[in-house]
């Protein structure tokens, strides 16, 4: 179980843990685009159509784990 094992690895890893969990534990989601980009201030708004869903979610997640 991969989410048992980065739990586990946290004291050894912790900021790798921390985004091996929040990849992990990424729900599908049925957000509005416009919703989802107003939670991602580093996006431009010209931009929005030229992201691929794998894309959108990794500049997401990067502005999340800089703050760790």
């Amino acid at each position: 179980d991969a989410l048992k094992w980065w739990h586990e690895q946290h004291s050894k890893y912790p900021r790798l843990s921390c985004m091996a969990l929040d990849y992990l534990t990424i729900p599908a989601t049925s957000i509005d685009v416009e919703r989802l980009f107003s939670k991602g201030h580093m996006v431009l708004p010209y931009l929005h159509n030229c992201l691929s869903t794998q894309s959108t979610c990794a500049l997401l997640c990067l502005g999340q784990w800089s703050k760790l």
